[in-house]
């Protein structure tokens, strides 16, 4: 009989959770077929770029989980602005400071810790939005991508911003290899307890891009909501219907895929796979979630009907 992993931690008798509400944070129209093998051309889907307000009621703590996408793309780098013209456009009708302004918080004050599930353009939104007593947090290897002679603009065709963050507020996770920060959690090898008494889990996730991770949170005593970031970008892959698109750059003529280690990103999907009948999983960018819980976790955008195109 195959070894069952672990599972996750059961709530003790003072158990705290935390409050979990959605953000407004844009849409992006994904191209299905850049994503999901055996996808027609002209499938589009016009998927959110989920933003997560996270509040821990003993600390009084606020975080927020990725910042979706910002009102004024001429923050992003010419490669990205490029970019979200030509190959993924982006609305954002209302941002992650409209949903804060609507939930009665004060950017400048009230929010202590943003932390990226990684640096793609439609999860880094407007970091400088936020007052002078909010901290970053970078998963393992981020920084490298913000860093020296390849990011923006000493290379003037970067998608990575040198000047994105902060670096005396943004602090930079350990290697995942590292046990004196991560321990295992469930079927996760590397997971950290963030305020150590079982509500929220910052969960490694290597394989898409350089500083990945997953949240793992605790809703209520025994109900968990994995926030999956871009583990994959389609619930179809999810769920095993589909698989990773691999496909040839029309203009390069590069083979690329969604991920730049598609193997580790497999095996951190099947990780998530295993907690399927325990954990609610929500994607980044699942629109059809979206469609099918427009006010789930407290909405604080407008709510409005997301068609697929």
């Amino acid at each position: 009989m195959a070894p069952t992993n672990p599972p996750l931690p059961a709530a003790s008798p003072s158990q705290p959770t935390i409050n979990l509400r959605r953000l407004p944070a844009g849409d992006i129209h994904l191209r299905a077929w850049l994503f999901v093998s055996g996808a027609p051309k002209n499938e589009i889907n016009v998927c959110p770029s989920m933003s997560w307000l996270i509040t821990h009621p003993p600390s009084g703590t606020r975080l927020i989980f990725d910042l979706g996408i910002p009102k004024d793309p001429t923050c992003y780098t010419p490669a990205i602005q490029k970019r979200i013209t030509t190959v993924a456009k982006v609305e954002v009708r209302e941002d992650v400071f409209d949903g804060l302004q609507r939930a009665g918080l004060d950017p400048a004050t009230d929010i202590d810790t943003v932390i990226f599930s990684h640096l793609h353009y439609d999860h880094i939104g407007f970091p400088r939005g936020f007052g002078p007593r909010t901290k970053y947090v970078v998963g393992p290897g981020a920084l490298g991508l913000i860093t020296g002679p390849a990011s923006y603009p000493a290379d003037p065709n970067s998608h990575f911003d040198s000047n994105l963050l902060p670096r005396e507020r943004t602090t930079e996770l350990p290697p995942g290899t590292d046990g004196s920060f991560w321990s295992p959690l469930g079927p996760f090898p590397a997971a950290r307890d963030w305020f150590g008494d079982g509500s929220v889990y910052v969960v490694n996730a290597p394989g898409h891009l350089p500083g990945h991770v997953n949240l793992l949170v605790r809703v209520e005593r025994e109900k968990w909501v994995l926030l999956g970031g871009d583990s994959c970008h389609d619930v179809r892959i999810l769920c095993g219907q589909c698989e990773t698109s691999v496909y040839r750059d029309p203009e390069t003529g590069v083979i690329r895929n969604a991920h730049i280690d598609k193997e580790l990103a497999e095996e951190h999907l099947g990780r998530i796979r295993k907690l399927a009948d325990e954990v609610e999983v929500v994607l980044a960018h699942d629109w059809e979630w979206a469609r099918d819980n427009p006010t789930k976790y407290g909405y604080l955008g407008t709510v409005e009907g997301k068609a697929r195109i």
